[in-house]
């Protein structure tokens, strides 16, 4: 399934853009013509949702002029069950189909809805532990098992936070919504509070908190190291 909607987003890109370089969870880091811009693509975010019915998942695509974060500059994420598309262009804001958007002004995660990545598979041990006092005072905790929507969430101020310590997520995962966030006026850091700086390769991984505004980022990063 993934690699069917890897196929048709590549048809597209072959027609639009024609010269590209491909990075992919699915096919790995492809150039096709002569290079350029490297496009960051996570065919379906939350497979196992689409396989079972689960009615969230997504498409993420980020455009980027290098190999790092830093040098995205345009992203988009859609949403595959309601067909919104959340996207973004650099220094231009972000939007939600045609409206723009931005995060609400939640500074204490007493007040906030907060979106927790509890899907370990016993690989980590003790992890719930080191969340469970977030997730206990958290106004509202949810779980969809698309991290691409939860962040993009938090830029259209449908939810405050969202909350990844695992290090399991690939800069595929993230690198499209993440971008969306921070042109929306979100911040995104990994679990340490420092800016994601890992490269655009389907291998590389990071930890992540994301929030509405800096106040909330600071509470959560407080209550963690307490």
């Amino acid at each position: 399934m993934d690699f069917e909607a890897e196929k048709a987003i590549i048809e597209v890109l072959e027609k639009r853009l024609k010269s590209f370089t491909l990075i992919s969870e699915e096919s790995g880091i492809k150039t096709f013509g002569e290079g350029g811009y490297y496009v960051v693509v996570d065919p379906i975010d939350g497979s196992t949702n689409a396989l079972r019915g689960y009615p969230a998942c997504s498409s993420a695509i980020a455009i980027a002029k290098g190999e790092t974060m830093d040098s995205i500059i345009a992203a988009g994420v859609i949403n595959l069950i309601t067909g919104d598309v959340y996207y973004a262009e650099k220094g231009l804001g972000a939007y939600l189909n045609d409206l723009r958007i931005k995060p609400r002004d939640i500074r204490k995660i007493e007040d906030a809805f907060i979106a927790f990545e509890l899907n370990i598979r016993s690989q980590i041990t003790g992890y719930v532990l080191k969340i469970a006092h977030l997730i206990e005072r958290a106004r509202h905790v949810r779980l969809i098992g698309s991290d691409a929507l939860e962040i993009c969430f938090i830029a259209s101020g449908t939810s405050d936070a969202f909350v990844d310590l695992r290090g399991f997520l690939r800069a595929p995962d993230f690198a499209a919504s993440a971008f969306i966030l921070k042109e929306a006026g979100g911040i995104i850091t990994d679990a340490q509070g420092q800016e994601i700086r890992c490269k655009l390769e389907p291998k590389a991984r990071s930890t992540i908190i994301a929030t509405c505004t800096p106040e909330l980022h600071k509470d959560i990063i407080k209550r963690l190291r307490q």
